[in-house]
């Protein structure tokens, strides 16, 4: 079987509804849109994110789009973590397809398994979202984050939730999930709640730049642990 075909037949085992962002062929040729809404990524103005020489986890990595991004920007390491183990072991024949070194995947649910080894850097791209705020996860995938991460956190997050009109759920219920949660106007301010979460060891470095409209496009945030 060719590559390409072998990169197909992934998409078919792993199901075009697991497959998060755009896949393609070794032609260029897309083979899955990807499922994922609104995605934006890591700020493309973050010239300094420096990865080189460094061990990095890509935290819900589905098949591994920013673990390679990591890798082919100098990481020394990198550990992609994702609850579904059809996704993960799609993740690693892409590894071998790629012929890629220095980069693992491992089936983990990250916000309640303890971390069994930690990183010079923790990524949690795109991951947080209506569903998993609103079911109290939350904390304990920022948590998890932090376990994992020595010295640098990389955050992508919409920062401006509408409580009742994204969560479904009163004010006051969503209070009781999370009382330390500040809200304004009806909105909840996703990007204070994480910085208040992390102020004690953790400093912002980066933000990217407030954009027209929060509350419908993500911000990339990066931690530097307090010396």
């Amino acid at each position: 079987m060719t590559k390409n075909g072998e990169i197909k037949k992934i998409v078919e085992e792993v199901g075009q509804d697991k497959i998060w962002r755009p896949l393609y062929d070794f032609e260029s040729n897309k083979l899955s849109k990807g499922v994922g809404h609104d995605i934006d990524g890591i700020d493309p103005e973050f010239t300094n994110l420096d990865f080189t020489g460094k061990t990095v986890c890509d935290l819900g990595c589905n098949l591994g789009h920013f673990t390679f991004y990591a890798h082919e920007r100098g990481a020394k390491t990198v550990v992609g973590y994702d609850m579904e183990p059809k996704v993960i072991t799609g993740a690693k024949k892409l590894t071998a397809l790629y012929s890629v070194e220095d980069v693992e995947f491992e089936t983990c649910n990250f916000a309640s398994e303890p971390a069994n080894r930690t990183f010079d850097m923790g990524m949690l791209i795109d991951i947080l979202g209506k569903i998993n705020i609103s079911e109290g996860y939350l904390i304990p995938i920022l948590k998890g984050l932090e376990n994992r991460s020595e010295s640098e956190m990389l955050l992508t997050f919409r920062p401006l939730y509408l409580v009742e009109r994204h969560f479904g759920m009163a004010e006051a219920d969503f209070l009781k999930m999370y009382p330390q949660a500040k809200i304004e106007k009806g909105f909840f301010n996703l990007l204070d709640f994480a910085k208040d979460l992390f102020s004690e060891n953790w400093d912002v470095t980066y933000l990217s730049k407030e954009l027209p409209n929060d509350e419908q496009y993500k911000r990339t945030v990066h931690f530097v642990k307090k010396s």
